[in-house]
């Protein structure tokens, strides 16, 4: 009988929930996963990088010579443009930076701030509007600017030894320039001003932030999910569509202050509604009916805490990779290569 009671106190043990150890955080890339105790303040601060390369055409690779040889340039209507489309997006990187921070006013309630800045740099190739649609030269556009700014509660459902379980519910604002202009190599090899592409704009749109998190612990594996979505409440010319993300992850603790995780993440996002018509360019990415789809993405990740500026709580140091295994993107799009994030984050 002794022996009984000991195994079950063992499995008990094994099954608590600490938010002291590696594996008691979710993955990086997972926003808003957890909460906090009454009168606990955390900081946060995540970089990411995301590239971009290639085209795919309803899901399907295509070549630049296939793509300006058979794709519609929509606003040839235009005097001078050129009837097919004629400026080929090559590389894409977007980095972002977003500075967080958590409070918790009781035991049931957690509030989270965010700021986000972000970099956009792209990488194109100009081509001939007419006849033989010769190779005319590259050239590079970029944005930088604070993107969004965002606030959210998070509700405590349910939290046991074994399993916990929180709601959130927040307000994203997108905020900085819509009209961002930069010089491009035209199809008349000429050198001219014009307003970017949707790709690198902010659409000043107000978005309500909807999302349901729980985890499990299993011993030393932890299984996790989270539904999250963004949902367009007020825009103004235009809005990228409404977004919806489904993660569900498994992490392998090593020990205390270590933590493996693997994770998959499916997004499904609306086309981007509403247009600029002072976004006419001779590329893809100028066409509202290019943005938006669905992609499944594989992440690999890693979870450790460290002592670095002291405290009763460690600190956390994560990152998490980014693959995308299956991407069925509208229209014509880029086609995604890769997405790194490291975050630090500083409880209180």
């Amino acid at each position: 009988m002794r022996f009984f009671y000991f195994l079950i106190s063992f499995i008990f043990c094994n099954f608590i929930f600490s938010d002291d150890v590696a594996i008691s955080h979710a993955p990086i890339g997972v926003m808003g996963d957890h909460f906090h105790k009454s009168g606990e303040k955390m900081i946060s601060a995540r970089f990411s990088k995301m590239q971009m390369e290639g085209n795919v055409l309803n899901g399907n690779d295509i070549n630049n010579h296939s793509l300006i040889t058979t794709q519609d340039n929509p606003f040839a209507a235009i005097s001078g443009a050129p009837n097919k489309l004629s400026v080929v997006p090559e590389k894409m990187d977007m980095e972002m930076l977003m500075l967080g921070g958590m409070y918790a006013p009781s035991d049931d309630v957690t509030l989270m701030g965010m700021m986000m800045f972000m970099k956009n740099k792209m990488n194109l190739k100009t081509y001939k509007g007419m006849m033989a649609r010769d190779f005319l030269g590259s050239f590079q556009t970029s944005s930088k600017d604070i993107s969004n700014i965002s606030f959210s509660v998070l509700y405590k459902l349910t939290k046991s030894d074994q399993s916990r379980m929180h709601l959130e519910i927040g307000l994203d604002k997108s905020v900085g320039d819509d009209d961002r202009k930069h010089k491009i190599l035209t199809p008349t090899n000429t050198i001219m001003s014009m307003v970017m592409p949707y790709a690198m704009q902010n659409d000043k749109a107000m978005r309500l932030v909807f999302g349901l998190t729980n985890s499990a612990n299993f011993k030393n594996l932890v299984i996790g999910s989270q539904f999250r979505m963004k949902y367009v409440i007020d825009d103004k010319a235009w809005a990228f569509g409404d977004k919806y993300e489904f993660s569900t992850w498994v992490q392998k603790s090593l020990n205390d202050d270590l933590s493996f995780s693997t994770r998959l993440q499916f997004i499904n996002q609306n086309k981007l509604s509403g247009s600029n018509p002072a976004i006419t360019s001779p590329v893809q990415s100028a066409n509202p009916l290019n943005y938006g789809g669905r992609v499944l993405n594989l992440g690999l990740g890693l979870n450790t805490l460290f002592n670095f500026l002291g405290g009763t709580h460690k600190d956390r140091f994560g990152v998490e990779i980014l693959l995308p295994l299956s991407e069925n993107r509208n229209g014509l799009q880029m086609k995604g290569h890769y997405e790194i994030q490291f975050g630090y984050q500083k409880s209180f």
